[in-house]
């Protein structure tokens, strides 16, 4: 297939070095891996996101190292070791009034986070994945919506909803939650298409979340096991969802959400160097004119 000129920004999520601290030597690895756009994934060790002090001095290396921040993933677990060790977690739609509180107001410090980042945007998980939801998940999700919706245009970042793979997060029940409480269209959708394609249709998907459509989660899968693979290790049909992106002129970023299967055993250079070399020929395709 014929090569197509870019038409949408590509970056690349943090989360594939999630098992390391965001020091000098993974910087440098990112800066030199070749999309020197990151998403931030606000979690505690890897981002110092809930200390401010220690956030601008992480953000000034970020610019010694020519590193941007379009996007930030907003945080659900309270750290990294805490959710591998206590499988501590966040919900924004917890059963417990307390519970659900404590993940609002780690979502509103960390859209704080974002703007001191500079970033343009905010993805909020509502839950987890595979959630049971029923009426009272619905109103939860509705609330935190309404709230995190004045924090974020308060700082100046957009906030957008993510798709993940539960039945309250479905683009249509999405699309149906943000035209009840966001009628002005200040809150996004970020696609993930990895997601997308265990639900079901990626194309549809898509096509129902273009009205709201700012961001977008690259990886791939066997459409059975949300295993963040490299764009074209998997199910995903890319040139027909590419097509569509592109014919219904979609512009912002792509950001590649890949996993390190050796959970952080390895440099950050080796990791980064072996996920761009297996994304390579999708990289090349779609991002080099």
């Amino acid at each position: 297939m014929a090569q197509i000129s870019i038409f949408m920004k590509l970056s690349l999520s943090s989360h594939l070095l999630v098992y390391s601290d965001l020091q000098s030597p993974s910087l440098k690895a990112l800066a030199e891996g070749g999309v020197p756009q990151l998403e931030l994934w606000l979690a505690e060790p890897h981002v110092p996101w809930r200390n401010a002090e220690r956030l601008s001095a992480f953000k000034q290396q970020l610019d010694d190292f020519g590193l941007t921040v379009p996007s930030v993933h907003l945080p659900f677990y309270p750290s990294v070791p805490q959710l591998m060790n206590d499988n501590a977690r966040w919900s924004v739609i917890d059963p417990s009034e307390s519970q659900r509180r404590i993940a609002i107001d780690g979502a509103a410090q960390g859209l704080a986070a974002s703007a001191t980042l500079g970033a343009e945007c905010a993805v909020l998980h509502l839950g987890w994945q595979k959630d049971n939801w029923n009426a009272h998940s619905y109103g939860w999700s509705r609330e935190a919506v309404s709230e995190l919706m004045v924090v974020a245009k308060k700082v100046g970042v957009r906030l957008l909803l993510e798709n993940i793979i539960s039945p309250g997060t479905r683009v249509s029940k999405l699309m149906e939650l943000l035209d009840e409480v966001d009628p002005r269209g200040e809150v996004g959708i970020c696609l993930d298409l990895g997601h997308a394609n265990i639900e079901g249709d990626v194309a549809s998907e898509l096509l129902l979340a273009m009205p709201r459509l700012d961001h977008i989660h690259l990886h791939d899968n066997d459409g059975s096991e949300d295993a963040h693979l490299c764009p074209g290790s998997g199910t995903i049909a890319w040139p027909q969802v590419m097509g569509l992106l592109q014919d219904n002129g979609f512009d912002g970023y792509a950001a590649l959400e890949l996993r390190d299967y050796s959970r952080g055993e390895h440099t950050a250079a080796q990791i980064i160097d072996k996920h761009f070399q297996q994304s390579a020929d999708f990289i090349e395709q779609w991002y080099k004119t």
